[in-house]
């Protein structure tokens, strides 16, 4: 798998959400506006990044693939604030310009490598993941429980995406420099849950999420990623499963080849 890989999935992904149910005359009960309109802004907010400090890096990095890849990665992330923000407008709730989670993660997200800034990004998709599953139980819309489902497949690959990132960064790291990152990087992980918990937990208990579960949907999230990070052969672009596949099948055949080779002394 190759950054060419990610720029052709974000390219067909283009018009995922052209076909939404935009005609549904629901209107949030005042318990729902209580329980859902705050954090719905928040998020929206935070899906409105224009990106620039994370272009910049991509292009430092002299890869026109992963370019390619961050920008039609960036667009996504706009169009996921276009209709959320679309919705809000429908629900007579205002976008906000701005709010301060998402000021703190812009402007963690302006210092250091390219890694550090993948790596908070993982950190709010990862967030992202935990919390669209909530707002999709916390609501009665069926407008916004299909913006739900449509944003939650984008996060599943945004975070193998990130992941992927992160596994090509990988090589260019001393094994100690990486296992401390590691750590530095699941106490920032373990603060932003304590963080959105106490932000959002109306949000979470409309869907029924305590703070153990909540904790835990994240712990299962960060498992996944980190699964993906000691195997990165593991990680998948959805549509193109099979090319994967053979790919698998090819690595393995290599596998047998060079067993065979030491076995024989060939």
């Amino acid at each position: 798998m190759t950054f060419a890989n990610w720029t052709a999935y974000f390219r067909a992904n283009q018009t995922h959400l052209d076909d939404l149910s935009w005609d549904d005359t629901y209107r949030f009960t005042d318990r729902e506006r209580r329980a859902v309109g705050r954090s719905l802004q928040h998020f929206q907010r935070g899906e409105s990044s224009e990106g620039k400090h994370l272009y910049q890096r991509a292009k430092d990095t002299g890869n026109a693939d992963y370019v390619a890849a961050i920008r039609l990665f960036i667009s996504e992330e706009q169009a996921h604030a276009r209709v959320l923000g679309r919705f809000l407008s429908k629900q007579g709730l205002a976008c906000l310009r701005t709010t301060w989670l998402d000021g703190a993660f812009r402007w963690l997200r302006q210092w250091g490598t390219l890694e550090h800034t993948i790596r908070v990004l993982l950190t709010a998709e990862i967030i992202a993941a935990v919390y669209y599953r909530a707002l999709y139980h916390a609501t009665y819309s069926s407008l916004l429980q299909q913006l739900c489902l449509r944003i939650l497949r984008d996060e599943e690959m945004h975070i193998n995406f990130q992941c992927f990132t992160l596994g090509e960064e990988r090589r260019k790291s001393s094994a100690v420099g990486w296992w401390w990152r590691q750590r530095l990087h699941a106490v920032l992980m373990m603060g932003t849950t304590v963080l959105v918990w106490l932000s959002y937990n109306r949000t979470l208990w409309a869907a029924g999420v305590g703070p153990v579960g909540f904790a835990a949907s994240v712990s299962a999230e960060w498992e996944r990623a980190m699964e993906m990070l000691r195997h990165p052969e593991t990680i998948r672009v959805r549509g193109q499963e099979k090319a994967a596949s053979v790919s698998a099948d090819q690595v393995q055949a290599n596998r047998h080849r060079s067993a065979s080779t030491l076995a024989f002394g060939a």
